[in-house]
């Protein structure tokens, strides 16, 4: 028989959302981030980057703290803190989340670096480039951390 929902405990409730919602601004910030740094690398625009860098900085790394102490807070009260073996899906969160932010952080250092170098009259070129690559990658990642998040696999 398929379980169609499972009961949780009302503690578990404010953890969680905080959680989700964390994780949601999260993709919603690297999404927006990613189309602003595309669009800077194909017209070179440091208004566009100055959008991508914003939306890191104010948007993507507070929602990233936010999300990474929500999961340690709802994982302590799930029990799952304390398992020896935790299952794939917290896994697959926790190897997102340690090096998504790495994936996160240099996009936004090069970003910084891109738009300092437009200040200066040059087009901001390579770092534009990279940035938007890693932060693309970055934003794969949380999808799939999603995934494995909503459906639980293994």
């Amino acid at each position: 028989m398929n379980v169609l929902a499972v009961i949780r405990p009302n503690e578990w409730e404010l953890p969680l959302f905080i959680h989700v919602l964390g994780a949601l601004a999260v993709v919603g910030g690297l999404t927006f981030a990613t189309a602003m740094l595309f669009s800077a690398w194909r017209d070179r625009s440091a208004a566009n980057v100055r959008l991508a860098l914003r939306s890191l900085t104010l948007g993507v790394l507070p929602a990233f703290v936010v999300l990474r102490g929500s999961a340690e807070w709802i994982a302590d009260k799930e029990g799952y803190a304390d398992l020896d073996e935790p299952p794939d899906w917290i896994d697959i969160g926790y190897i997102v989340a340690d090096a998504g932010f790495l994936l996160i952080l240099i996009p936004t250092l090069l970003a910084w670096a891109a738009l300092r170098k437009a200040r200066t009259g040059t087009k901001p070129g390579a770092t534009v480039t990279i940035a938007a690559v890693l932060i693309s990658l970055a934003l794969v990642a949380n999808l799939i951390a999603l995934w494995a998040m909503t459906t639980k696999p293994g």
